[in-house]
């Protein structure tokens, strides 16, 4: 069972939703999608495998297939899950997502009621998609149910759950450096997301690299910085905020005070 969008919108649009009683051991995957994918899952089992993770997933949770990333999920051999899905996109797509509690390291939520959450996509299923009215109403539709996820996601539950080990706490932060070194990065938002003290997280980050979070992150955007200085003619200016610097001036003092040269000299020997 399932439905599709004919009256694209740019800021959100439904593209297909369905429901499922999927077969022991099917498979989706691995493949990239154009469009994010939510799916909310009712009763079973399945496995979730994004970016080298994999996540075992029962009743009452969401999980999110983002837009053009590779993404694997199989159904248990002997508890396959039923769930219902919403495929959708545009310019407001991730925000939401966002708020609800998804991020580019974390795409699994347990809700409290997936029930509610799937009488949603049944309207949408059950509606005619005939005219731009039609449209209109089933996205109207579509933000009831992402607001809903909003209201009911479990998001203090799940982070104790996703990371359960000094490990995981570490390997979480190096991912988010990784991933967000171009940002203003504070290390006190960064515990708080991952719901430790800043001390905490100072010592586990020190434990798993040899290096404080601060010191991770500067050498970070200096080999980025060496690298598209040797390698590119990208402007200074263009590299330093490329690297999380926001001005020439403060990628230049950075660089100069790790190597002893500015980024200028650098780029000329």
């Amino acid at each position: 069972m399932n439905c599709t969008e004919v009256h694209p919108q740019k800021d959100l649009s439904l593209d297909f939703c369905g429901l499922e009683h999927c077969k022991s051991g099917h498979r989706y995957g691995p493949l990239a999608r154009g469009h994010y994918i939510l799916h909310i899952v009712l009763e079973g089992k399945g496995q979730l495998t994004y970016r080298q993770r994999t996540w075992d997933i029962g009743a009452n949770t969401l999980f999110l297939v983002p837009e053009g990333e590779e993404t694997m999920y199989v159904a248990d051999e002997t508890d396959p899950w039923y769930y219902c899905w919403v495929g959708f996109k545009g310019s407001r797509a991730a925000e939401i997502l966002r708020n609800i509690g998804f991020h580019q390291d974390n795409v699994v939520l347990r809700v409290k009621d997936a029930k509610k959450l799937e009488e949603k996509v049944r309207q949408l299923i059950d509606y005619p998609e005939m005219n731009l009215e039609d449209g209109l109403m089933r996205k109207g539709i579509l933000l009831q149910l992402l607001s809903m996820m909003m209201k009911d996601t479990e998001k203090d539950s799940d982070r104790t759950s996703l990371f359960d080990t000094d490990a995981s706490y570490g390997e979480y932060a190096i991912a988010y450096l990784r991933n967000h070194f171009r940002e203003k990065v504070r290390i006190s938002e960064l515990a708080e997301k991952i719901g430790i003290s800043r001390s905490y997280l100072m010592r586990i980050f020190k434990e798993e690299t040899g290096v404080s979070p601060q010191e991770f992150l500067i050498r970070l955007r200096m080999n980025y910085g060496m690298h598209y200085l040797t390698h590119s003619n990208m402007e200074i200016t263009d590299i330093a905020r490329f690297c999380g610097y926001e001005d020439a001036l403060a990628f230049s003092k950075a660089f100069k005070n790790r190597f002893g040269m500015s980024p200028t000299q650098y780029r000329q020997m």
